[in-house]
């Protein structure tokens, strides 16, 4: 009776929780929609801003103080454009399927979190192999895995002299690897068999969902691919992902 009762507590608990989860879900893919319209809105003040200022910029007699204001307000928002066409591009719900250069799409979601990563004073290395060949996938869904695996990264590193190093590389059978290496806590031992879990997080209670992961390598596993965590407590992580080029390899 007793086993039955705890058995009927738990499952309980666990509909309660996917419940919330579930509610969460639905309000954030709210927000990303209406997000999307302000970010949307955004862009034409902005363009309003880069043209009146390099206007100005192309004035004569314009006091040198003033240039230099003028030059870095034209800096600042031509930044914010494109962070909002990248935020835009990155919410695109369209299948992306092409030919990627990994190196670029790397670059583009490093610029990306370049704030988040300052913000964590966190310096971001890379070591890119240029001679890579373009990987025929859906570009959308490659970037949401380096996304989730480098906010994992900065998210491990609370504290100031964080390092991320993102590395990629030519692999045999026609693939290209890339590995994202953190100098963070670590994942403790009990743990890292788990790390893909479903619903499974180390993170603080509110911090984490425990969906990142699991849906980052059920999506490298869709593209034919395979990912793989090191990592040692008190001595950082790695994360590497390997990818087919192939286009036969991909799964539909």
């Amino acid at each position: 009776m007793k086993d039955s009762a705890a058995r009927y507590s738990d499952e309980a608990i666990i509909t309660t929780d996917l419940l919330r989860q579930l509610a969460y879900n639905e309000k954030m893919a709210e927000l990303g929609k209406i997000s999307a319209g302000v970010v949307h809105e955004l862009n034409a003040p902005l363009s309003v801003i880069i043209s009146a200022s390099q206007m100005i910029m192309r004035e004569e007699g314009v006091p040198e103080a003033v240039q230099e204001m003028i030059s870095r307000i034209s800096s600042e928002a031509q930044r914010l454009s494109h962070l909002t066409k990248g935020l835009l591009n990155f919410s695109s719900p369209d299948e992306t399927v092409s030919d990627v250069d990994l190196n670029l799409t790397i670059d583009f979601i490093l610029n990306f979190l370049n704030f988040e990563a300052a913000r964590r004073g966190v310096m971001v290395l890379k070591q890119l192999d240029y001679t890579l060949p373009t990987i025929r996938l859906d570009a959308n869904l490659l970037k949401q895995i380096l996304l989730n695996i480098i906010m994992n990264a900065l998210q491990a590193m609370e504290r100031d002299g964080g390092k991320l190093l993102v590395e990629t590389a030519a692999v045999e059978a026609d693939g290209v690897s890339f590995a994202i290496t953190d100098n963070g806590p670590g994942i403790p031992a009990e743990a890292i068999d788990r790390i893909f879990d479903r619903y499974f997080t180390t993170k603080k209670p509110g911090e984490g969902t425990g969906l990142g992961l699991f849906v980052t390598k059920s999506l490298v596993e869709t593209m034919g691919g395979t990912i793989v965590v090191t990592s040692r407590n008190g001595g950082g992580t790695t994360f590497t992902v390997i990818l087919p080029v192939s286009e036969k390899h991909l799964k539909h």
